[in-house]
């Protein structure tokens, strides 16, 4: 479905989020005359809301109601509104059709060069790891999708390759087919989202399918995608022999020929595995950058990804805001070192279970405890509940505050001398704040430093 399909159709936008918004402006630019209705669940960018127009776009705030959608024709859906909740699957019923802003841009841009880039976690570094790789070999690459711009705002005109990050959630109706199709590592995410780990996976291995006449590349460290995509003979492997592979602190190639160091800005083993991701991607693309390690000593990282943002009275301040998952938090602790870090956990209760990780602390040969865990709402008490249940005991206690603010006040007091208090919640944001980036700021506020 492209643009042009919208011009005799009645129209509505759910959700007025960074796609939501793209949407709309695409929408009025190409049909100036269009009245445009645009729902969301609660307020949204006053901003935003201030720039439309009054006589023909229309907003509704709360609850979606099927008796008022139902008379659309169409129905752009945001990313975070789930195609499986009960109101979208009653307007599929209904007959009412649905696309997406990624599945608008797909369908604007056959011609486009795409590599696109998912997984449980490190997609994001790996995205922006790979437009870097990009530029620096003299290629003109545009980062977009789940990270970056979103790709309806992103002139196209002198792009070589689009580099684009796509979560599961932009995955589970997603048409496109791409030149690249990357798949990093596959963990249970998203459940309550998805309906079930199940649906997940199966929500996050649509990638595969899409590369279609393209290249599919996948991380043979991961067993998950391993056993997934068994029997396939056209994907290429790396974190395997004759390929990309990671070290504890390089990436190796070939029989030992090719080793390349790790820079400062990706610390830990699962950012090894994302630098053989993204130079895999090099290596398929045919393209060399002559000092690689030149570089990568140029990539800055991530904001809100193990992000040392400062010290204070010798304490070093970490922001892992963009952490959503338990898995995203013993990668931290593994990168970190545990035993001197005064860990803020907790945000949106999507319904995963902790079991796994509190399994990792207290396991045999999985490393020293930090040296006390805060956990915050809302799903705060469920993973207290589970660290007291597998008898997870830091030196400097349990506890449960009522929010950011007072977890890293209380942090302060239990951090030990130099120690690290660090900020990896392995939750969402919502709805205490209005996304990772905001969490990630006000932590460095509370602990009042200057970004």
């Amino acid at each position: 479905m492209r643009f042009d399909d919208l011009a005799a159709a009645s129209v509505a936008i759910l959700g007025l989020g960074r796609e939501g918004q793209a949407v709309w402006r695409q929408i009025r630019s190409r049909f100036p005359e269009k009245t445009i209705h645009l729902f969301a669940e609660s307020a949204g960018d006053d901003g935003f809301i201030e720039s439309l127009d009054a006589d023909l776009d229309r907003c509704h705030f709360g609850p979606f109601d099927v008796e008022q959608l139902k008379q659309f024709d169409l129905l752009v859906r945001s990313a975070g509104i789930s195609p499986y909740r009960d109101e979208l699957q009653q307007l599929k019923s209904h007959g009412v059709r649905f696309t997406t802003a990624n599945s608008l841009w797909f369908a604007e841009n056959p011609g486009a060069k795409t590599i696109c880039i998912s997984g449980t976690k490190g997609k994001s570094t790996t995205a922006a790891l790979i437009t870097h790789l990009l530029s620096c070999a003299g290629v003109n690459a545009c980062l977009s999708g789940n990270i970056g711009r979103p790709m309806l705002d992103c002139e196209g005109t002198a792009v070589d390759w689009w580099v684009i990050e796509l979560s599961s959630y932009q995955l589970s109706d997603l048409e496109a087919e791409m030149d690249i199709a990357l798949l990093l590592n596959l963990s249970d995410e998203h459940i309550d989202w998805h309906g079930g780990a199940e649906r997940y996976r199966a929500d996050k291995l649509k990638l595969a399918d899409m590369a279609g006449q393209g290249r599919l590349l996948a991380n043979f460290a991961d067993q998950t995608l391993v056993e997934s995509l068994k029997g396939r003979n056209d994907v290429v492997w790396f974190n395997c022999a004759g390929r990309w592979r990671a070290g504890e602190a390089e990436v190796i190639a070939g029989k030992g020929e090719r080793i390349v160091s790790a820079p400062d800005s990706l610390p830990g083993e699962h950012n090894m595995q994302n630098l053989a991701a993204a130079l895999t991607v090099m290596d398929e693309l045919g393209l060399e950058i002559p000092d690689i390690d030149q570089a990568l000593a140029t990539f800055g990282g991530l904001p809100h990804r193990l992000q040392t943002i400062g010290y204070k009275k010798g304490v070093r301040y970490v922001d892992d805001s963009i952490s959503t998952t338990p898995v995203s938090v013993t990668v931290a602790l593994d990168t970190i070192g545990a035993e001197s870090v005064a860990l803020l956990l907790g945000g949106l209760d999507r319904g995963l279970d902790w079991s796994d990780f509190a399994k990792a602390l207290t396991g045999k040969g999985a490393g020293k405890l930090p040296a006390a865990i805060i956990t915050m709402p809302d799903n705060g008490p469920k993973i207290l509940a589970c660290l007291e249940r597998f008898e997870v005991e830091p030196v400097g206690g349990l506890h449960a505050v009522e929010n950011l603010s007072h977890a890293v006040t209380l942090a302060q007091t239990l951090v030990p001398e130099k120690g690290c208090i660090l900020l990896s919640p392995g939750a969402p944001s919502f709805p205490h704040f209005r996304d990772f980036e905001d969490r990630g700021d006000q932590f460095a506020n509370y602990a009042g430093i200057e970004k």
